[in-house]
């Protein structure tokens, strides 16, 4: 069995609870956010300024800044997959789709990330008790969507993009794996936020979304939440954990997030709760204990 040192297995522990529940408020936040704001342009803004404070933090820290070499080619790629395609998909389908179901779509990034994270030299084989936590997790996804069935065809596309963006995360998530980056963290995730901050932006002002764009409270607070917490604080967690864990491991934050997605939908939007959802969000919950108990979470390098 793998062993750890306990300060380790702490950070870790505290990285997974940033994303899982950062995270899962975020659909909350993004929702009310889209309400007040441009779907596109807002996150342009969440992005770049988050990229911007990220970049300014790693160079009062004495961290290197500035790209060289492959770096050039590799960040803009990650950038493009992570924020632009991904998140931007996202953030424009809860323009149309509640936000706990968002949140429910997302569940299939486990599914993209095992699957990816089987081919290369780095490559982990998922185990059985892997295989059955990501079937625990889809079916507990499945039980919360099903009171949901009835789907409008308008309702459809934007689900489509959301499935979209998972593929798209879960790639970026295995690139930035591969690429093995010898960068620190802020400056990693500083230039892929502010590289797709800045792409989603010229999205956004292409579609006409400086002429919707008016300030308002709600508006300014959920951008504020997104900047602070679910970009800076959660996407630092999230990129330090992709080269420490598993990608089954690290990919568990797709059947919590559902969990709180949903009960922060129900009690602060009023987005609909069931009994059925409520047993879905057990099942998803057995699934990433499934993956995760007793095994560590930490990835040992090879010597």
């Amino acid at each position: 069995m793998e062993s750890h040192p306990p300060l380790l297995r702490a950070q870790i522990l505290a990285a997974f609870a940033t994303i899982y529940l950062v995270w899962g408020s975020s659909y909350m936040a993004g929702r009310i956010g889209v309400h007040y704001l441009p779907a596109l342009l807002m996150a342009g803004v969440r992005f770049g300024t988050a990229g911007l404070i990220m970049l300014v933090l790693a160079r009062l820290s004495g961290d290197r800044i500035w790209l060289k070499g492959p770096e050039r080619i590799q960040l803009p790629i990650l950038a493009v997959l992570g924020f632009v395609i991904a998140n931007g998909a996202g953030v424009w389908a809860l323009q149309y789709v509640a936000s706990n179901k968002s949140a429910l779509l997302n569940a299939t990034v486990p599914c993209w990330i095992v699957l990816l994270g089987t081919f290369g030299p780095k490559g982990h084989r998922p185990r059985w008790r892997t295989l059955l936590g990501l079937l625990l997790g889809f079916c507990g996804a499945a039980l919360v969507l099903q009171p949901r069935a009835e789907v409008g065809s308008a309702e459809l596309f934007p689900e489509l993009m959301i499935l979209l963006g998972c593929v798209a995360w879960a790639f970026s998530t295995m690139c930035l794996r591969r690429f093995e980056l010898q960068l620190p963290i802020k400056t990693l995730i500083g230039w892929q936020m502010l590289l797709g901050g800045l792409g989603l932006a010229l999205l956004g002002l292409a579609g006409g979304d400086a002429e919707r764009w008016h300030w308002s409270w709600p508006g300014v607070v959920a951008l504020s939440y997104l900047i602070i917490f679910a970009s800076c604080l959660a996407h630092t967690a999230y990129a330090w954990l992709a080269t420490r864990t598993t990608p089954a491991h690290l990919g568990t934050y797709s059947y919590v997030n559902p969990l709180v997605a949903t009960t922060l939908g129900w009690l602060i939007l009023g987005e609909r709760l069931t009994p059925v959802q409520l047993l879905g969000m057990v099942v998803s919950l057995s699934g990433v204990l499934a993956i995760n108990w007793p095994r560590s979470m930490q990835r040992q390098p090879k010597s």
